[in-house]
């Protein structure tokens, strides 16, 4: 059964829906809980915003009545357990509050993080909309989730997750994976900063940083690298190929140099494409057996022996949802980091002065790249994730790579904390073979 049907079961035999908390009521969050509020078995339970208003707004336009905006936590328990919806500001406090998820869609890697560390310390289950922390300190959160019994998972709808679940279809079918990858939606423009896109950005109600950071590549190697840690695949170049490339031609490109392709590597890699594949998702597979090979041409899949299976859409908010389902019915995350294959570094746009604060993803300075994970950390490479407030101690030329020795680090930021605990415990063993038992103490009230 579909985890709608199931959900309206849960809540017949229960006695009521399963209750979700949103963090952020922006774009994203707004038709989360449009979509959620249209679902059987779901309501949204409560809302958390800086803008209480904006979170009031998108309640009332999903057809709530009965909103209610929390002055603190014990208003908004009460208030939760009268079944009306509540707005909070901050987001941290909705792992107090009797919810059977929090899903984060702020679009903030330093909230994102900290919601789920919240939640998880309370064994809530978090779902996040914000890959951005996944690549940052996935692997630490979904090691902590497993020691607490909790579920943490990046959302379905993002390219990243979808693109799991064409791997995971392959497997299923016994098929060998060359490479797994998205259509690059927009331009690749390294060097871009938000001014350069604002009227653009203007036009289509965007934040200009957010789109910057599309343009400038920085999502897409987030994304990427975020699906090598799901998956254990491989970056096979810093910042990937990255080719011009459409639908008819996947199964060409994407494959073994030695086969006539483009792919280096031994084992399967992530990868991007411009061309006609954008807004969908791919994996090119390798049929083994000569009377499979035949099958799926006959079926008109391509020219064995490499294949493409290809889906043509992502639904973003649209099917986020459906992690809830995955999560409480079936106590499994979507997508989360598995081990650490992939680091996504910091670039500098510009010739940047000794001194200069560094803004983060999408901003003047740097842009992100993709890298093998025990480079990364050979060469001190500075996560994008951690750029934001960290300030130059010596010139960098447009292009370099930064390093943790060009850089004081904002040592305040939660996100950092939580970075460095991870490194650490990579460094000790403890990751990526950490077991519930290494790490349980953390989270124990």
């Amino acid at each position: 059964m579909g985890y709608a049907t199931r959900l309206a079961a849960r809540e017949q035999d229960l006695g009521r829906p399963v209750l979700v908390g949103i963090v952020g009521a922006g774009q994203m969050g707004s038709g989360l809980i449009a979509q959620i509020s249209r679902a059987r078995g779901l309501e949204v339970a409560a809302v958390a915003d800086i803008a209480t208003d904006r979170a009031v707004r998108a309640l009332k336009a999903a057809g709530r009545d009965d909103v209610f905006v929390a002055v603190d936590v014990r208003e908004a328990v009460a208030a939760v357990e009268h079944r009306r919806a509540v707005v909070l500001a901050d987001g941290l406090q909705l792992a107090n509050l009797p919810l059977d998820i929090v899903v984060e869609v702020s679009g903030v890697p330093d909230v994102a993080a900290q919601v789920a560390l919240s939640c998880l310390l309370k064994r809530r289950d978090v779902a996040l909309m914000t890959v951005e922390a996944d690549v940052t300190v996935g692997q630490l959160l979904s090691t902590l989730a497993r020691a607490g019994d909790a579920v943490y998972t990046i959302c379905r709808g993002d390219e990243p997750v979808e693109c799991l679940k064409l791997v995971e279809f392959a497997d299923d079918l016994g098929l060998k994976v060359v490479a797994a990858g998205k259509g690059k939606n927009n331009p690749m423009r390294p060097t871009d900063t938000p001014d350069d896109v604002a009227d653009e950005a203007m036009r289509k109600h965007m934040n200009p940083k957010m789109l910057c950071s599309f343009t400038d590549g920085t999502k897409t190697q987030i994304e990427m690298a975020a699906l090598a840690n799901a998956t254990g695949f491989t970056v096979d170049v810093p910042g990937m190929h990255g080719v011009a490339c459409d639908v008819a031609d996947l199964a060409t490109t994407l494959i073994p140099k030695a086969a006539g392709g483009i792919v280096a590597s031994t084992g399967p890699v992530v990868e991007y494409v411009t061309g006609d594949v954008a807004p969908g998702v791919f994996v090119i597979v390798e049929s083994e057996d000569d009377v499979v090979t035949a099958e799926l041409e006959y079926l008109k899949l391509g020219t064995g022996p490499f294949f493409a299976l290809y889906r043509p859409y992502h639904l973003a908010s649209i099917e986020a949802l459906q992690s809830v389902g995955e999560a409480v019915l079936d106590r499994r995350p979507s997508f989360q980091a598995t081990q650490w294959r992939a680091d996504v570094i910091a670039h500098a746009k510009a010739d940047l002065a000794s001194g200069t604060v560094l803004e983060g993803i999408g901003g003047h300075h740097v842009h992100g790249t993709a890298h093998d994970a025990a480079e990364a950390r050979a060469n001190r490479g500075l996560p994008i994730g951690l750029a934001a407030g960290c300030r130059l101690v010596r010139d960098v030329a447009r292009g370099q790579m930064l390093t943790y020795d060009d850089v004081a680090v904002d040592e305040t930021r939660p996100l950092v904390a939580l970075r460095r605990l991870q490194d650490a415990l990579q460094l000790t063993g403890v990751l990526p073979e950490a077991t519930a038992d290494v790490v349980r103490g953390l989270v124990r009230p």
